[in-house]
């Protein structure tokens, strides 16, 4: 039994162990050295099945590669490798922060400046069901998802600023600002409270036909509202925002697979 205790040192060890990996899938999730490395996890499993099973040829063939294993790594995830150098170079705790988080980071920042300018604004989330059609009406930016970029197309001396930004990922799976001054569907007059205007009219008219979830911000009051399912849910304070978008964004697939 007392081979069986751990250290200190041992948990230390296994811990740093433990955060290499974390570092490294979370390093190339959603880029193409994900797949190879599911291929190679594949080599290894056919590896065990020849050594189990006795076949020698292919065990032979396998011992061939595995001795040049390193070279094969290096070669294959060069650039994954470069990366994350440079990251750990630049600083070291940049892997942790999500995509999600640097997404939602921006759009706290964004909206905070909408609404303390009173700019009306409409934000809409691709989810799950694609919303490409909606680009048809608008235009085209493929911009990254900043802050000031949403500030600005929402100003009304910007050709932009009319309809709604839609926010998606692109096939990289990097969340972009895919297009702008798009036109939504209205919904009916008497869904909606005589207090709001047409951006919450558009707003509950799309999410009524898919699950797009959509931010709202009223010129008149400067108040913000997210709509889901065609139901609005008034958001008071940045913390309400961060804790009612993190959830909602998971479904958005920040892996870096494209969207049909």
């Amino acid at each position: 039994m007392d081979s069986l205790q751990l250290s200190l040192i041992d948990l230390l060890d296994i811990s740093i162990v433990a955060l290499v990996i974390y570092y490294v899938l979370r390093l190339i999730r959603g880029t193409h050295a994900e797949q190879m490395l599911i291929g190679l996890l594949v080599m290894l499993v056919l590896y065990w099945v020849a050594k189990t099973f006795g076949l020698l040829t292919v065990e032979w063939i396998f011992n061939q590669v595995f001795a040049v294993f390193i070279v094969i790594l290096v070669v294959l995830f060069q650039a994954e490798i470069r990366k994350g150098l440079m990251r750990v170079a630049i600083n070291p705790l940049s892997s942790a922060i999500e995509p999600q988080d640097e997404l939602i980071e921006e759009i706290v920042g964004a909206i905070q400046g909408l609404t303390s300018k009173r700019w009306g604004a409409l934000l809409v989330f691709e989810r799950e069901t694609g919303l490409r059609h909606l680009d048809e009406t608008g235009v085209l930016i493929h911009a990254d998802v900043k802050a000031d970029l949403l500030i600005t197309l929402f100003c009304s001396a910007t050709p932009l600023h009319d309809g709604a930004a839609v926010i998606a990922l692109n096939s990289d799976g990097v969340p972009e600002i895919r297009s702008a001054r798009v036109l939504l569907p209205l919904a009916k007059a008497k869904q909606v409270q005589g207090i709001f205007g047409t951006r919450h009219r558009a707003a509950i008219g799309l999410s009524e036909e898919n699950d797009a979830l959509v931010l709202v911000v009223s010129e008149e009051r400067g108040d913000l509202h997210l709509v889901e399912n065609g139901e609005m849910i008034e958001i008071v304070d940045e913390d309400a925002l961060v804790q009612a978008l993190r959830p909602r964004l998971e479904s958005m697939r920040f892996s870096g697979s494209p969207k049909s």
